[in-house]
């Protein structure tokens, strides 16, 4: 399985062994290659599927993109577009394509980071973050794609994120929040029978 997405996949800073796609790989026991670049867009991701993703040919490609090109403020059609032109470029090399949606923002942690803040500040992107996650579901289900839920295990059922599973910057997950996501994508493969034990 190839993982491609952005630094919520790549998990810059941890340590050897403890990003999610590696721990996924250890719980489903089969070989997971990281495709995360840190600061990368769903653009950035479809501009190299093909080298990183379809010349290798995986039986499985897990996508998660658009927290940058929100960040910049790009149009949520043009995210939608590049993702499931990847489903499609994924499907038509014969690799199952899993869709993954994006981990929330803390905006309370992440605002008080000495970072460039979104365009259109936190409120704004917070919204158009909760209109690409309304939408993901609904194509991929029209295109037959498989969907794991990662931003829900991150939101308490009060609504409120969960700081402890995120690094101070507010954006990105921790050890635990790699665990986390671990446990999440590795218990979608086995329901879904996308492996056999």
């Amino acid at each position: 399985m190839i993982c491609i997405g952005d630094s919520l996949t790549e998990g810059p800073d941890m340590p050897a062994g403890q990003t999610w796609p590696e721990l996924v790989g250890n719980a489903l026991d089969v070989d997971v290659v990281n495709c995360g670049i840190g600061g990368d867009t769903t653009a950035g991701m479809l501009a190299r599927f093909h080298p990183a993703v379809t010349v290798p040919k995986p039986t499985f490609v897990l996508i998660m993109g658009g927290t940058n090109d929100l960040w910049w403020g790009l149009e949520i059609n043009v995210i939608l577009a590049n993702l499931f032109s990847m489903v499609v470029q994924a499907r038509h090399h014969g690799i199952a394509p899993v869709l993954a949606l994006p981990l929330p923002v803390n905006i309370d942690l992440a605002g008080s980071s000495d970072f460039s803040p979104p365009l259109g500040g936190y409120d704004c992107f917070n919204d158009r973050l909760q209109e690409l996650i309304r939408r993901i579901p609904r194509h991929a289900t029209e295109s037959e794609a498989a969907l794991v839920d990662l931003y829900r295990p991150f939101v308490s059922q009060d609504g409120k994120i969960n700081s402890s599973l995120y690094k101070p910057d507010g954006l990105h997950p921790n050890k635990k929040g790699h665990q986390t996501i671990a446990a999440d994508v590795a218990q979608a493969f086995y329901q879904n029978f996308l492996f056999r034990t």
